[in-house]
Order: C-alpha cells, then sequence, then structure tokens
C-alpha cells in the first residue's frame, strides 16, 4: 500500500491519497504517512498542516511524524505537540524539536522525563541533552540503574556521551542476564577501552558471543570475518539452537537480528588483540579502530551497518543541538544531502563527555 501511495502523489493526486488518511483504517493510515514520509512531492507540508487542526488524535500523530520526518513542522507545533494525546506524535515533536526554549526546560522537561512511556521518556532525554539540560542527564544515569523498561535506550546515551565512570556501569550491567543484551548494544557505541574488554571476555559465553563481537568489531574495527568468524553453519558447543529447530513450544520463534551475526573465532580474536591492545588509550572512544572525532562520525554514517548507523545519527544530532540530522531512513538521494551539509561543519565536532557542558 505504501509503494502505491507514494505512485499516486509522484502523479499529483495529494488530495484524495490525505483524505484516505482520514479514514477509520489504521494501517491504511500508517501505509499513506509512510508514503508521505518519503514522498518529494511538492508543498506537501501545506497540505498537511491544516489537517492537525481535525478532532482526531490519530491522525494528528501520523501527520506530526510525517511532518516531523520531512522536517517541515513548524517549531511552534512541535511545541504544542509535547503533551500530545498520542505518545508518538509526542515522541516525534521531542526528536524534532530545536534545542527547547528555557521556560520548556523548566516548566515541561521534568514532568516529559517521568513518564511512563519509556519511548517518551527516552525523547525527553534526547531533547534534553540536545538543550544542554543537565535534568536529563541526571534523568538517564537514574534510568539506568533502575534496571527496567526505561533502562535500554537510557544505556545507548550513556555510553555515547558518558565519561569512562559510566561506561563501567554498564559493564557492570553485564553481570545481570536480563540486562546483558542491551548494555552489550550500548556499550559498542562507548568506544571506549573498558568496554573492549569487557566484550572480549563475553566471547566464550555462547548466548552473548555475537552481541560481544559484533560490539568489539564496532568499536576496535577488526571485521568478524574470515580467521576472525567460525566458518558458515558453524557454532560453539553450548550455542543456542536456532528458532526452526527449538523443541519448546513456549519459545520465541521470531528471528531477532543478532541471529545474522557471525560466531567470532574467540583464538584468532584474542590473538589479533594482543597484537592491537597497545594502539587503543584509556582517555579515548574509538569507533572502527579510529579515535573518534567528526569525520570518523561522518565516515560511520555514510559506510557504516545501517543497524546501527541509527544510533550515530542520534549522537551527531544532540552533539550538533540539532543543527545535523540524518534522516537514516529516509531515500539515498536525501540522506547523501544531509550528510555533505554536515560533512561540511563536523570537522571539528566536540565529542567529550556532555556533562562538561551542562547546564
Amino acid at each position: 500500500m505504501t509503494a502505491a501511495a507514494y505512485a499516486l502523489l509522484a502523479q499529483g493526486h495529494v488530495e484524495a491519497l490525505l483524505n484516505f488518511m482520514q479514514g477509520d483504517a489504521l494501517e491504511a493510515r500508517a501505509a499513506v504517512r509512510r508514503a508521505v514520509e518519503l514522498s518529494a512531492a511538492p508543498s506537501l507540508g501545506k497540505h498537511l498542516l491544516p489537517l492537525l487542526k481535525r478532532d482526531d488524535v490519530a491522525l494528528q500523530a501520523q501527520l506530526l511524524e510525517a511532518l516531523a520526518f520531512r522536517q517541515e513542522a513548524p517549531a511552534e507545533v512541535l511545541a504544542e505537540s509535547f503533551l500530545h494525546e498520542e505518545p508518538q506524535a509526542r515522541m516525534a515533536a521531542l526528536r524534532a524539536s530545536p534545542p527547547l526554549p528555557e521556560a520548556t526546560l523548566r516548566r515541561l522537561l521534568p514532568r516529559l522525563l517521568e513518564s511512563g512511556h519509556p519511548g517518551i521518556r527516552a525523547a525527553a532525554m534526547e531533547a534534553g541533552l540536545a538543550s544542554g539540560a543537565r535534568v536529563a542527564w541526571e534523568a538517564c544515569r537514574q534510568a539506568v540503574r533502575a534496571c527496567n523498561a526505561h533502562s535500554p535506550q537510557a544505556m545507548v546515551l550513556l555510553a555515547l556521551f558518558g565519561t569512562d565512570a559510566d561506561t563501567a556501569l554498564l559493564v557492570d550491567m553485564l553481570g545481570t542476564q536480563e540486562m546483558r543484551p542491551h548494555a552489550l548494544w550500548a556499550l559498542g557505541f562507548s568506544g571506549r577501552l573498558g568496554a573492549m574488554e569487557a566484550c572480549l571476555a563475553l566471547l566464550e559465553d555462547p548466548l552473548a558471543a555475537r552481541l560481544a563481537g559484533e560490539a568489539f568489531s564496532a568499536m576496535t574495527g577488526l571485521p568478524l570475518e574470515g580467521l576472525y568468524a567460525l566458518p558458515p553453519g558453524e557454532q560453539p558447543e553450548g550455542a543456542p539452537l536456532p528458532p526452526e529447530q527449538q523443541e519448546d513450544l513456549d519459545a520465541d520463534l521470531v528471528p531477532k537480528p543478532e541471529d545474522d551475526l557471525p560466531w567470532p573465532c574467540i583464538g584468532a580474536v584474542r590473538y589479533w588483540w594482543k597484537e592491537a591492545r597497545p594502539r587503543f588509550h584509556a582517555e579515548r572512544r574509538y569507533l572502527n579502530g579510529q579515535p573518534l572525532e567528526g569525520p570518523a562520525l561522518l565516515e560511520a554514517l555514510t559506510h557504516g551497518p545501517m543497524r546501527r548507523r541509527h544510533v550515530l545519527a542520534r549522537e551527531l544530532a544532540i552533539r550538533s543541538k540539532g543543527r545535523y540530522r540524518i534522516p537514516t531512513r529516509a531515500f539515498t538521494l536525501r540522506q547523501w544531502a544531509a550528510l555533505a551539509q554536515a560533512r561540511a561543519g563536523c570537522a571539528h565536532l566536540s565529542l567529550l563527555p556532555l556533562e562538561r557542558t551542562l547546564r
């Protein structure tokens, strides 16, 4: 349906599609919204904005998501949606907003940071960090320590913007079985030596080896292929069976992204690390084996795995205070344009721990 709607928009059937978007079929609304997000049809924003006045909160949320994705939502419209009834509208508004004014930081941000909805709370943290609000950073640390539904997204923010002590907190969370996958995912973005060593140690755990290997590779730049990965079809002793081979009737048979990750060859990886270890210094962050600076971040956003680009784009958006937003779910042409703009302005982007700049 999205493809058909996209084609109709390209042919100029804007009004008919937007009328269809106001119907009761929620899946159809979402499909048309995605087409609107991707469409290069001119002046779509002026058609969408009047529909926001309709007394239909679900429709308003879809429209706001589309406008935010297209970067055509006026700042005042975004601000009006921070307390919208629909969580998706709140999240879209917070993530697309320019730095929040002081009055919003004082009056609304604390309330949003206490939301019971994990997505809203995470979006509020991101908006607060992009605005330089220390209260958002403290909320992030508290969410990580809480070890609950709010922790996974906060872990990623802690890894991206924290200190060595924050990385150590994430390493400690590897000891909690329930939080281990989330901690490994986050640690791969920290780029710190302590995170590398912690991931290396977990290569021997067949329940964590692939995620640990992915994180280690992302930080050190070692590609887990050839000598550094087990041959296709081979897996270590104790590894869980593929979903299709499990006999447990209650098992989750839906494939996970990590199911396609390679199995690290532990001996080869350890030997490589023994030689490479002196190149990495405790006081720096690394991405793909390079000291993490603006150009390295842009290189990873240009050529890195799709699975990781979305998080790196969030780091760039927050550190640039919303100036550089890479739409990682847009068509390539738009992404290239955004990357070119960012490349021209990020040569000296600061990637220091955020707490040094918060107020």
